[in-house]
């Protein structure tokens, strides 16, 4: 390094012929030199651009860390220096003083020349300076008496160090200013030092925001998550309680922190085997005795490398609701929406209420198809466990082991919740109950004296509560007698009986059903239709042996074939014409011809069109009816077996 003499003496030589040789300034130095000719007078001074008010609180908030970090390397540096006239600064990337730290000294000289707190360092303003070489150059410079472009900066000497973010990008510049006369070489390794510490702190802050966020997201999501987690170390005490295992276990988590888990649970045998092996259980069923209380919930259990064990609780009711969801059928109607307008179906209705509110079984009796899954359906909706499922289950169906099994639920392997657990807080319909095994007739017994329901390999007793609603098409009485059917249970199930008669004898209801099937066919395919009454007529004097379900599908197959928008008497099938049992004085006398087409029609009806049945039950040759048939023009209609 040049004395103070020599490098005045290359500075004159430079400011009058405006070139030096190389030998005699560094590369760094000389450059800024020749930018600066061109910017600013070496002579006279310019107070650098200072930014205030918005700008400054703004540049200050952006590099809070920066300046955190600094100000504390600074200051130890400054101490261990122990000299006095002497400042310490840092800036930001762009050469703007964030702070200082010096003797009041050479800070008030620094102030006269505009050098403070949110001053810019720049070439442009001030001449060659440490800071814009170090920030050009992101290498640790010194510009020591006349190297400073500017004269009013040669008492001085300026050493400055760039300091790096954890991905290695300039975040800003540390810098020494000091009396040139007490200039010391060591300078510039001890304010590279504490660059480097700087750029270390950052690096450390950094990464402890990084931790802390994950920290955060992590503790979020345990407390998000639907499943309880309970966690201990290798010495069996607990590490870690999340809020839902706190509501699942009903249990402070600041009261089983650091205690034994084995002091706080006591687990089934199963689980404690797995425990001590380390052998993982996924989804098991179980139940844990917390405080004296028992706890049933599905658990996994999981041990880790160093010791830990996981253990995660499923909720219970949760998986319930979600398998409800899946196997729960759609209750639809409402004791409003059912479509009924009878005296016989009213007063059905009204016993319906009445016993909804007794919460005792309720048992649906009457032929096929005349309505009992949708009263099933409006009780439903129209009782406390509304908000639950609506669980269907024919009896007839349950026909093998297997099914039987699974109607009960079982616990190997992954287990299986029974259909009364699925029930739980909604509605059970057990349809044609007649049929229900011996077996399950005993299990629904017992449910429905205790409220609890075992699975078919447990002796565990599960708590169950649901509204339980039966149906039967039989004389169920006659199953009694032959002792296919429980007498107790029967007695059970019959207590609030809901006999519903059959459409025949509800022939107002039929023309209500008719009415509303063909508004429904209005509003689905846009059309407006009407019916004679005559067509009404003979619809309401069917005997509809399949009631609400026959009904149904003849007049849907009646409303795709119509020959106009007036559904007439020829529309309605010869059958139905036949067949009506009653007859009104308004009701036209039928021709020759078309009586014996009817009884054609009839034949076929009742004997699947089988020729020589319905020859025989006619009473005429094969031939004969052949004929006839061909003559009405019934053979294009027919589907012959």
């Amino acid at each position: 390094m040049l004395s103070i003499e020599d490098n005045k003496t290359k500075w004159d030589f430079f400011q009058k012929h405006h070139w030096v040789s190389h030998e005699f300034s560094r590369t760094p130095v000389l450059k800024s030199w020749e930018r600066c000719i061109k910017q600013c007078n070496p002579y006279t001074w310019s107070k650098p651009h200072i930014a205030s008010g918005f700008t400054l609180s703004s540049l200050m908030k952006r590099n809070e860390h920066l300046i955190e970090c600094a100000t504390t390397v600074l200051e130890d540096t400054y101490d261990m220096l122990g000299e006095e006239n002497l400042l310490l600064v840092v800036t930001d990337n762009n050469g703007c003083i964030l702070s200082l730290v010096g003797h009041d000294t050479i800070k008030q000289q620094m102030n006269e020349l505009g050098i403070k707190q949110g001053c810019f360092l720049s070439e442009g303003k001030i001449g060659t300076n440490a800071v814009n070489l170090c920030i050009n150059t992101h290498m640790p410079c010194e510009v020591f008496a006349a190297e400073h472009f500017n004269r009013h900066l040669h008492p001085y000497a300026s050493v400055a160090a760039p300091v790096f973010d954890q991905f290695g990008k300039l975040r800003g510049t540390t810098c020494l200013i000091k009396n040139a006369e007490r200039y010391q070489k060591e300078s510039l390794v001890i304010i590279a030092s504490s660059a480097r510490e700087i750029s270390l702190q950052i690096h450390i802050h950094s990464e402890q925001e990084n931790i802390n966020r994950l920290s955060c997201a992590h503790n979020a999501t345990l407390e998000c998550m639907d499943d309880g987690l309970l966690a201990w170390d290798e010495d069996n005490h607990i590490t870690m309680v999340n809020h839902q295992s706190e509501q699942l276990l009903n249990i402070e988590a600041s009261d089983v922190l650091e205690k034994d888990v084995f002091c706080v649970f006591r687990f089934p045998p199963n689980v404690l085997n797995s425990i001590e092996s380390g052998t993982t259980i996924k989804r098991k069923l179980t139940t844990i005795e917390v405080r004296g209380e028992f706890v049933e919930a599905i658990i996994t259990l999981r041990a880790l490398n160093d010791g830990t064990h996981l253990l995660f609780l499923h909720p219970i009711d949760k998986i319930r609701e979600l398998a409800q969801q899946q196997i729960g059928g759609s209750a639809r109607y409402t004791f409003n929406t059912l479509p009924v307008i009878s005296r016989k179906m009213k007063h059905v209705i009204t016993m319906a209420k009445r016993a909804i509110k007794s919460n005792s079984p309720i048992f649906i009796t009457g032929e096929e198809g005349v309505g009992k899954a949708t009263l099933a359906m409006a009780i439903h909706n129209e009782s406390s466990y509304k908000d639950g499922p609506f669980i269907t289950l024919n009896c007839r169906s349950i026909n093998t082991e297997q099914l039987v099994k699974e109607t009960l639920g079982y616990d190997e392997g992954q287990g299986m919740p029974s259909k009364f657990e699925l029930a739980h807080g909604g509605t059970l319909f057990l349809e044609k109950v007649e049929y229900l095994s011996p077996d399950l007739q005993a299990v629904l017994l017992k449910l429905l004296k205790t409220g609890l329901v075992s699975r078919s390999d447990s002796l565990r007793l599960i708590p169950v509560d649901f509204q339980l609603i039966t149906s039967t098409t039989a004389e169920i009485s006659e199953y009694v007698t032959q002792r296919s059917f429980g007498r107790q249970l029967y007695y059970e199930l019959s207590s609030n009986e809901l006999p519903i008669s059959p459409l025949r004898k509800r022939r107002e209801d039929i023309e209500h059903l008719v009415q509303q099937l063909i508004n429904h066919y209005e509003r689905r395919h846009n059309v407006t239709l009407s019916i004679e009454q005559v067509a009404l007529e003979a619809l309401m004097n069917f005997r509809w042996p399949g009631n609400n379900s026959e009904l149904r599908n003849r007049i849907e197959r009646i409303l795709l074939n119509r020959g106009s928008n007036l559904i007439k008497l020829s529309d309605i099938p010869e059958d139905i014409k036949l067949n009506a049992h009653h007859r009104t004085d308004n009701t036209p006398i039928v021709t020759l011809e078309e009586a014996e087409k009817r009884a054609i029609v009839q034949a076929w009806n009742q004997y699947n069109g089988k020729m020589n049945e319905m020859a025989k039950a006619l009473q005429i040759g094969r031939t004969t009816l052949w004929r006839k048939i061909k003559k009405f023009g019934l053979h294009e209609q027919m589907e012959w077996y």
